[in-house]
């Protein structure tokens, strides 16, 4: 009886079939060592040599950012507006791909030269620009955070948080200058100094994770390294505002080098004022000795010397004829001189 209810070997049984589909793998089994992803396993060392020579040079830029911010104060203001307006036009021309990429980095670097030259002329706009760099990377961090836990789904509630974050610590750096130019750089060389160790360690994955969620768009996941790069922003935050704060910029205030200058200025001013009046004065004391030597009565010699033979011939019987002699010689004197000078 069992043996007639089994199937021939000829006949297809669906049972290989079921067998195979019973042996699926679960999902979560991506989540073992041996699947994780291949960027995650080792460091790339394969440089290309201008990043590599930008990278370094802003690391530089954010030393001096982070711990000396505050002490050089119009170096940095340039600093900041050159970087700010070259990376937000190299981005714009990005976006676009009209030009070449050569062409998109002359254009960015000319727009931030004039950017860095507007910011160090006018003090309020390099520390608005100060202060807006402070709130966006502190919203740019709690966005990153709230990623964590919550997904957003609506793209204008990470550009608001920002742009709004940015003007807000903006107008307080404009009314706390000196703790919200320490705050600002202490933030924006921190962040410097954390891109640049990211292109060397995992060639800018953590900026680019950073960049997705902002867009808020879907992007892998980073490596557990990349935790601890971007665990060095507020680390180097901290460190840096308690330096700027009790020792770099502790005995410097950048409204006494304004006033320095300033004042620089008015005494030079004085200064070529004076010299003025006084090759004004020079110029007419030597018109008058000019007018002296020329067209004096003392300076007429010729008429002098033909009046002195008179005051030779004449004789004084007494003083009262002395005196007539002598007034009546000092104006025949006179007479002469002036009739000298009407002749040509």
């Amino acid at each position: 009886m069992e043996t007639s209810e089994l199937s021939p070997p000829h006949v297809n049984h669906p049972l290989p079939q079921l067998m195979f589909r019973t042996t699926v793998f679960p999902n979560n089994i991506s989540m073992s060592p041996s699947r994780r992803p291949a960027r995650c396993a080792k460091i790339d060392y394969d440089y290309t040599v201008i990043p590599a020579v930008i990278c370094s040079m802003c690391f530089l830029f954010g030393i001096v950012y982070t711990f000396f911010g505050y002490r050089f104060f119009k170096a940095v203001m340039f600093l900041t507006g050159f970087i700010f307006g070259t990376v937000v036009v190299y981005i714009v021309c990005i976006e676009e791909t009209v030009l070449p990429k050569e062409a998109n980095i002359g254009i960015a670097v000319g727009a931030g030269i004039i950017c860095g030259l507007i910011t160090m002329l006018v003090q309020y706009v390099g520390l608005f620009l100060t202060g807006f760099h402070f709130g966006v990377g502190l919203s740019t961090g709690v966005l990153v955070t709230v990623d964590q836990f919550y997904n957003i789904a609506n793209k204008w509630i990470p550009i608001g948080v920002l742009i709004g974050v940015g003007i807000l610590f903006a107008l307080l750096t404009l009314k706390f200058q000196k703790a919200g130019t320490i705050v600002g750089t202490s933030v924006f060389g921190a962040a410097l100094m954390a891109i640049c160790l990211d292109y060397f360690i995992e060639k800018f994955l953590i900026v680019n994770y950073v960049w997705e969620c902002i867009k808020v768009e879907d992007s892998d996941p980073p490596c557990w390294y990349s935790w601890l790069i971007l665990g060095c922003w507020p680390f180097c935050f901290l460190v840096g505002s308690l330096t700027q704060w009790r020792i770099t910029g502790q005995s410097s205030d950048h409204h006494e080098i304004l006033q320095n200058k300033r004042s620089r200025k008015v005494n030079l001013q004085r200064i070529r004022a004076k010299q003025k009046r006084e090759q004004q004065q020079s110029r007419y004391r030597h018109l008058y000795q000019v007018r002296r030597f020329n067209g004096d009565v003392i300076s007429q010699i010729p008429s002098v010397c033909s009046g002195t033979h008179l005051m030779e011939k004449a004789t004084f019987n007494s003083p009262d004829d002395h005196c007539s002699t002598s007034s009546s010689t000092l104006r025949t004197t006179y007479k002469a001189s002036n009739t000298s000078c009407l002749l040509p």
